[in-house]
């Protein structure tokens, strides 16, 4: 099945097409057509594969086949509870239109003058994305009328209920037009679900597969890694494979993404970490390597289809699942590619036993790991630290410790004796191992680290015993060398742009 297929307009699924998403998802399929039939509808899922398209594209088709050339305030409201998701919508509907087609849309959030979105409220816009925050303080203020909208999309009703702000979206149902449908988007929970059926008696229910079963149909393929520089070898030689394909790659941390794009751009990729980039560049099209960290909470609008790279694996789940929110339910070739380290071990057991079997592992010839074993428990560098020749402080009962009882005294046998010279003798090749490993400049050399030539002054500043008697006495100048300029300066960062 293809978007044409749905009834929409030739030009706006040719510029669907041109976007890449190639075929509509199982999402799509079945809300496209109750839209376009103006009938609303629950929907019980958050993070279904092509959400966003599955309510942006019936709402900008019905604006087509519906023109108007004067009215008042926005005909379609999008309720959403994030600002993230209002950058994300408003990236999709640019990239659903192209160049050819052009709609009039505005946003409402947070942070910005009261006095534009007051009047923005009043213009005549097709669309309008929204947040519940000061959406609902500009109602309390009367700055808003929803008695001519068309159609309200309630992103996320969960969402927007646990943070007690349903309020507005009983008043915004009160004030629509009787004709006037509502899509919502659910997630089941003992307070919400009740609460979505009343509110919307008479409508339909869409109720999509699970994640657990959407997830097991992606093809996934994990790569062994013996440390971060091996994941780098790796990753540099996945990303020559992809010739420059707009790529999505997953880290955990902030400071992982940083340095990781610092690394690639070495490598000769050029990627940027969202956290950043302007809300405006956090896409593929802005950049073709795109590094999202977990910790900003943000995941980019993808059709689905791009190669998808997770860097370092996450603790829970439920943050793997969200990442690929814009994966699931879809039947693609492309693996999604796994790099697993020593840290992320842990990590990829609790997801095999989530999904229920494990995910297939391949090597790469020549950058193969040391360590096979997938699941192997990291080596605890506490056990077996104690140095050669050391007592227990607290000997197990019935072992009896080869220390004197008063902690003094000299042994009493050969035995000990040559213990004692074992130790000894242990004990020194640690220390010579000690002063290797800390360098010429470390702690154990004497104070070689201190400011050089300050021992040569105190030794330079002579003073000879009695020369003070002496007729012809002239006290000695110390010596005082030129003094050296060091000029530290650091590279400025270049991006490397194939």
């Amino acid at each position: 099945m293809s978007f044409i297929d749905l009834g929409l307009q030739g030009a706006f699924a040719d510029n669907i097409d041109a976007a890449g998403y190639e075929t509509p998802t199982e999402l799509q399929q079945q809300l496209i057509p109750l839209m376009a039939q103006r009938k609303s509808a629950i929907v019980w899922t958050q993070s279904a594969a092509g959400k966003t398209g599955a309510f942006l594209i019936p709402a900008i088709n019905y604006i087509f086949n519906n023109p108007l050339t004067e009215h008042q305030g926005a005909r379609i409201l999008v309720l959403t509870s994030r600002r993230d998701r209002v950058n994300q919508i408003t990236y999709t509907i640019k990239r659903l239109l192209g160049e050819g087609q052009q709609i009039r849309t505005g946003f409402i959030v947070s942070g910005r003058p009261y006095q534009p979105q007051m009047r923005l409220l009043r213009r005549p816009l097709d669309l309008m994305i929204a947040t519940p925050g000061r959406l609902n303080d500009l109602v309390d203020n009367n700055k808003a009328d929803f008695s001519h909208i068309e159609l309200l999309i309630i992103d996320d009703l969960t969402a927007i209920h646990k943070k007690g702000l349903h309020g507005l979206v009983d008043r915004i149902i009160q004030q629509k037009p009787a004709g006037a449908p509502v899509i919502a988007f659910v997630r089941h929970d003992e307070e919400v679900t009740p609460y979505a059926r009343n509110m919307l008696p008479n409508c339909e229910e869409i109720t999509i597969e699970d994640e657990k079963s959407q997830l097991l149909r992606l093809p996934q393929l994990v790569h062994q890694a013996d440390d971060y520089t091996h994941k780098l070898a790796l990753i540099d030689y996945i990303l020559d494979g992809l010739k420059g394909k707009p790529t999505v790659i997953f880290t955990v941390t902030s400071k992982t993404a940083k340095s990781l794009a610092d690394n690639l751009a070495n490598h000769g990729h050029t990627a940027d970490s969202t956290h950043l980039l302007p809300d405006e560049e956090r896409n593929l099209e802005a950049c073709p390597i795109l590094i999202v960290p977990d910790q900003e909470d943000f995941i980019p609008d993808l059709s689905g289809y791009e190669p998808v790279i997770h860097f370092e694996l996450p603790e829970k789940t439920d943050t793997y699942l969200s990442r690929l929110q814009s994966v699931l339910g879809i039947e693609r070739q492309e693996p999604i590619i796994l790099l697993a380290g020593p840290s992320d071990r842990d990590c990829l057991k609790k997801l095999e036993e989530f999904q229920g079997e494990p995910i297939n592992q391949r090597t790469i010839p020549g950058l193969e790991p040391k360590q096979t074993n997938r699941h192997s428990a990291k080596p605890n560098p506490r056990t077996n630290t104690r140095k050669p020749g050391s007592h227990p402080r607290n000997p197990a009962n019935g072992e009896k410790s080869s220390r004197p009882p008063n902690g003094r005294g000299k042994p009493t046998n050969n035995s000990s004796a040559t213990a004692t010279a074992r130790t000894s003798g242990a004990g020194a090749a640690t220390d010579d191992k000690q002063r290797g490993r800390k360098g010429p400049y470390g702690r154990l050399n004497g104070g070689a680290q201190r400011k050089q030539g300050a021992g040569q002054q105190a030794a330079d500043a002579g003073y000879e015993i009695g020369s003070w008697e002496k007729q012809d006495y002239v006290p000695k100048q110390a010596t005082t060398a030129d003094k050296k300029v060091v000029i530290r300066y650091k590279e400025k960062r270049r991006n490397l742009v194939k």
